[in-house]
């Protein structure tokens, strides 16, 4: 028969065994959880902990006595004699292990540890003061008492000591930490250097050791610690690799320990640590991170401290010469620090990045006294250097497809970067000379250099500019010209590798000003953005970057550009018409729909559209991890382009946008006559208009997207041509920024050829408004468009609004509905009461279009959770969109009664709407949360009611019994607070409104105040009666102050009336 340990050993192990039947383990768990709970399973579990032979069961044990003793908290109800019990069987068992072979896994160990320490955390010291001497009288029994001991001081900081653990309790740490001192930390101390006299036979106990005494240091008595004998221990184990991390470690928190400045001074100075570990480097010690770390700790103390000392302490001779001393310190530690931060291993280097930048920072103080930063050069001249070597790209280093060391290599190099700048900005004159010296001598070797040491030294010379003020850059003559005169002269441009030419461009248009001190070096500078080096190189990236970068260029010295720049225009055309021409991809060949099937399938041509519209379909990926850096070109050359030929120059459509603004930039400078302008921008759009008419007339052959086609693949080619459609009409939009109003052009003589060219292309643009306005991309470039028109053809605005603003409002989502609303207030704010013809035919399509998207929006809002609009907390989308919907709308009617164009709202053609529009006034003037639209609802209707008010009888009664009553729900809701800034605008809102409704209606305002609406309310005779006195004849302050008074009574429960 089997004894209860035995089956209750097989039930553990049933519990553990996931390959068991479920029902078998489900059951075994059952009674398990019954033991846990039972009133006596406590000392069941002790028991069989010690009888117990397999790991699995001790640990379930010791697990089920931690819950019992911190998350049941049942051990704190037990006798004092059963508690007694319980810490003696703890002893016990530590007092069982010694030898080898009585040890047991870590996770039983660990486990054991943490009851321990839960009871002692109970206990200790008031109950349990004998807990440490017997924990290190049982340490003469063996390595695994040992082992045992320094896990439970482990514990004892993970659960008590550490403010990160979850169940840290200040009073609790602090009970057992002044316990400790008064009881055993010498004790401790002791036995800590008996462990580490074991480094040879027993290195791993030694290990364990130091790790537990770094853990202590922070707390202790430093004198514990920072001795002879100990000292001698750390630095001998530094240069041994099984305690070398360890010995960093307590090193480390050995002279962070917190003290004033004076006292850590002192502290360093008496420990000699910057020369011990000085000559501990020198005797070929490991560069580990953590001895970097160490010695990044000991110059961040001498730094704090002589920060401390000069900074913050009040002047004095003693504090002046610890100053002194504990800069001379620090300077004796760069050496050391310099070595560790150019150590070969990264994660070595950037343990030294925090000092680093605390030190720059830190000499940034003593940027008055140039004196007192020249006893830093020598240190910055070098730490300059070490970061050069390191900005160096790695052997090998692949662009095109990095991995994570070469992620992280690039995450080094910015941190390096901030790093190089804080320098520059220190000690400008060294920077400068630092990086001419460094670029003189390598564009002096230019062709037998590595690319990668080129590449560094054109990034030294970007990243100064960022580092030095505009006005050494700006110095006529100085260094940094200079520098920018060698680079132009060499041909550093023509470099092949792409990381160099890439950087070329950067500095030329990061440095544009110089530039526009030295106009006659401008015409090279842009030649090299347009031949091989630029938009014909056979790299797609630099190709890629190149665009956008000669935009800029462009933009920022647009104001030098002389006639010969139109030149460009000419090469810029020439690259745009070299471009794919994606017409038979589209069926635009006059082969038809069939013709085009049997060529290639729709979805084949649909993606490769979609293709160019994302990279260059010249691209070939052109790097293997096994054959890095194998050209001259690190690896990278692209074989299927020929640099050669001017059909090298494929681009995708982004970068042919970024050309197509370049030239509309150049056009509309007024280098040229406005013929010849105009006959260039013809040449320049004639590809794309082209195709667009093409696109245009092909694309109505297709059913539209909604109704049934004969297949998918027709869909997918009407989507690739509004695609298309859409490039086209952005090519129009972004060549139109070059130009401002041409409306007076052929007034002034021009001719008028850029005007017509203008209004042709946009005409048409906006004609694909027809067949594919189903498409969002295409309305959203048809609304960039449209701002355009405004800016440019502002007199033929009418002409594109009326056949657009329809198209775009049948398809358009709310998002693109707040962009038309945008728009239109963009034009009646420019041509007001002039508008209104147009703004008449528009109104009633907006507010359709607005109304049916909220219409949609309130009923998703009412089938979800909540059908209620909340004013404050987390909103939904459908909320939030609402909301947006709204305010647009708001705003719209907002510039209406502000520009001139009332008479719109009133016309019989949108007669239909006026009670949709007040209703939603209305509703804004009360729904919240935003006071400030609520205000804006109230300006509205108090325009309206100027301007209707008293000639309409009907409308008369609807202010009485409508408008007027949201005067008083607006003040009553409970978003509005009289704390909220906002509310101040908005009861003067509400009172001016009150005022021109006295104007306008009389006395009838004043008597359904006093005799109808506020009674409904349940004010007071007496309130109001003076409420409409107040309203006849105080002005708008004295009421809104009254007002504002009533309501902050009432918010006191002060008032009854």
């Amino acid at each position: 028969m089997s004894s209860p340990f035995e089956e209750f050993s097989r039930a553990v192990l049933c519990s553990f065994d996931q390959t068991i039947d479920p029902r078998l383990r489900s059951t075994a768990t059952s009674s398990l959880e019954g033991l846990k709970n039972s009133a006596d399973g406590w000392t069941f579990c002790l028991q069989a902990l010690s009888v117990t032979a397999e790991h699995r069961v001790k640990f379930w044990c010791l697990q089920a006595l931690v819950n019992m003793v911190q998350l049941q908290q049942r051990y704190i109800t037990l006798t004092e004699q059963q508690q007694t019990t319980m810490r003696g069987a703890l002893v016990a068992w530590v007092q069982s292990k010694g030898a080898l072979q009585t040890d047991e896994p870590a996770f039983v160990k660990n486990k054991f540890a943490q009851l321990v320490v839960g009871v002692m955390k109970i206990d200790y010291p008031q109950r349990w003061p004998e807990l440490f001497p017997q924990l290190l009288a049982a340490l003469q029994n063996g390595p695994v008492a040992i082992d045992v001991f320094l896990r439970v001081l482990n514990t004892i900081n993970d659960e008590v000591v550490s403010a990160e653990g979850g169940g840290f309790d200040s009073q609790v740490a602090s009970r057992i930490k002044d316990g400790m001192r008064e009881q055993c930390l010498p004790q401790i101390t002791d036995a800590w250097h008996s462990i580490l006299q074991l480094h040879e036979s027993a290195p791993a106990l030694a290990a364990a050791g130091l790790h537990t005494i770094h853990l202590y240091v922070s707390w202790i008595d430093i004198s514990l610690i920072a001795n002879g004998r100990f000292m001698e221990a750390f630095l001998k184990f530094l240069h041994q690799p099984q305690l070398h991390e360890g010995a960093c470690l307590c090193l480390s928190e050995v002279v962070s320990k917190r003290m004033d400045a004076v006292a850590k001074l002192e502290h360093l100075t008496r420990l000699s640590i910057v020369s011990r570990l000085a000559d501990a480097a020198s005797s070929s010690v490991q560069l580990s991170s953590a001895f970097a770390a160490l010695s990044s700790a000991v110059s961040l103390e001498l730094l704090d401290c002589w920060d401390r000392l000069t900074v913050r302490g009040a002047p004095s001779v003693e504090s002046s010469a610890m100053a002194e001393q504990a800069s001379s310190l620090l300077r004796q530690s760069m050496p050391l620090l310099l070595t560790c931060f150019g150590a070969t291993d990264i994660e070595v280097s950037q343990c030294t990045m925090g000092f680093l930048h605390s030190y720059v920072g830190r000499l940034r103080k003593l940027l008055p006294s140039p004196k007192d930063v020249a006893e830093h050069s020598e240190h910055l001249q070098h730490l300059l250097v070490a970061m050069t070597r390191k900005a160096v790209h790695p052997d090998g280093y692949c662009f095109e497809d990095e991995d994570e060391a070469e992620e992280a290599f690039i995450s080094y190099r910015r941190e390096i970067s901030t790093l190089f700048k804080g320098v520059a900005r220190v000690h400008a004159s060294l920077a400068q000379a630092f990086v001419q010296n460094t670029l003189d001598s390598t564009l002096a070797n230019l062709e037998n250099a590595p690319w990668t040491f080129i590449e560094v030294a054109l990034w030294l010379l970007f990243q100064l500019g960022e580092g030095l003020p505009d006005g050494v850059i700006r110095e006529k003559g100085g260094v940094f010209q200079q520098m920018m005169s060698t680079l132009l002269k060499s041909s550093a441009s023509a470099h092949p590798h792409h990381a160099v030419q890439l950087l070329y461009f950067e500095i030329v248009v990061r440095y544009y000003r110089f530039f526009l001190a030295q106009p006659d070096l401008l015409g090279g500078a842009l030649q090299c953005f347009l031949d091989r080096r630029g938009l014909y190189n056979h790299h797609q990236a630099v190709r890629s970057r190149v665009c956008y970068l000669l935009l800029r260029f462009i933009k920022q010295t647009l104001k030098s550009a002389t006639r010969d720049f139109l030149e460009m225009v000419t090469q810029l055309t020439e690259v745009l018409l070299l471009q794919r021409d994606d017409s038979s991809l589209l069926g635009l060949d006059g082969r038809g729909l069939n013709g085009l099937a049997s060529a290639a399938s729709h979805e084949a041509l649909v993606n490769s559209f979609h293709q160019s519209c994302d990279g260059c379909t010249c691209r070939a990926s052109t790097c293997t991890r096994g054959s890095r850096g194998g050209n001259e070109d690190g690896g990278t050359g692209d074989s299927a382009v020929n640099g050669d030929s001017l059909h090298s120059a494929q681009l995708t459509l982004a970068e042919q946008l970024n050309l197509y603004e370049v030239c509309g930039l150049l056009l509309g400078a007024g280098l040229a006559p406005s013929e010849q302008v105009g006959e260039k921008l013809e040449a320049l759009l004639s590809k794309p208009l082209q195709q667009l008419q093409a696109l245009c007339t092909c694309g109505l052959s297709l059913p539209p997207p909604s109704a049934s086609s004969d297949s998918a693949a027709d869909q997918q080619l009407f989507a690739a041509r509004a695609a298309a459609a859409a490039h086209c009409i952005s090519v129009v939009a972004v060549v139109s920024k070059g130009f401002c109003n041409l409306a007076g052009e052929q007034q002034h003589g021009g001719g008028g050829l850029p005007r017509a060219a203008f209004s042709h292309a946009m005409k048409l643009a906006l004609s694909a408004l027809h067949p594919f306005g189903k498409f969002s991309e295409v309305r959203a470039r048809a609304i960039m468009l449209l701002h355009r028109v405004v800016e440019t053809l502002p007199d033929g605005l009418v002409d594109f609004l009326n056949p657009a603003l329809p198209q775009l409002l049948a398809s358009a989502d709310s998002k693109e509905v707040q962009e038309v609303v945008t728009l239109v207030n963009q034009l009646v704010l420019k041509f007001k009461a002039k508008l209104a013809p147009t703004i008449t035919q528009l109104v009633g399509p907006l507010t359709s279009a607005i109304f049916s998207l909220v219409a949609s929006l309130d009923s998703a809002i009412a089938n979800s959770s909540s059908s209620a609009l909340p004013t404050t907390g987390p909103q939904s989308d459908e909320v939030r969109e609402r909301r947006g919907l709204m305010r647009s709308y708001y705003s719209f009617l907002h510039s209406l009664v502000h520009n001139e164009l009332i008479a719109v709202l009133a016309d019989p053609l949108n007669a239909p709407h006026v009670g949709t529009s007040l209703r939603a006034l209305l509703q804004g003037c009360v729904e919240g949360p935003d006071l400030q639209l609520q205000r804006q609802c109230f300006v509205v209707l108090q325009r309206l009611v100027e301007s209707w008010g008293g000639s309409d009888s009907n409308f008369d009664a609807y202010v009485l019994s409508d408008i007027l009553p949201v005067c008083f729900q607006a003040l009553a809701q409970p978003h509005f607070k009289l704390s909220d800034a906002a509310s101040l605008p908005l009861v003067e809102a509400v009172v001016n409104l009150q005022k021109v409704m006295l104007n306008q209606l009389g006395a009838r305002t004043t008597c359904y105040l006093r005799d109808t609406h506020l009674p409904s309310l349940g004010c007071s005779a007496e309130f109001c009666a003076d409420y409409s006195r107040l309203l006849e004849e105080g002005d708008v302050r004295q009421l809104r102050d009254f007002l504002r008074q009533q309501l902050a009574l009432v918010g006191e429960g002060h008032t009854d009336r």
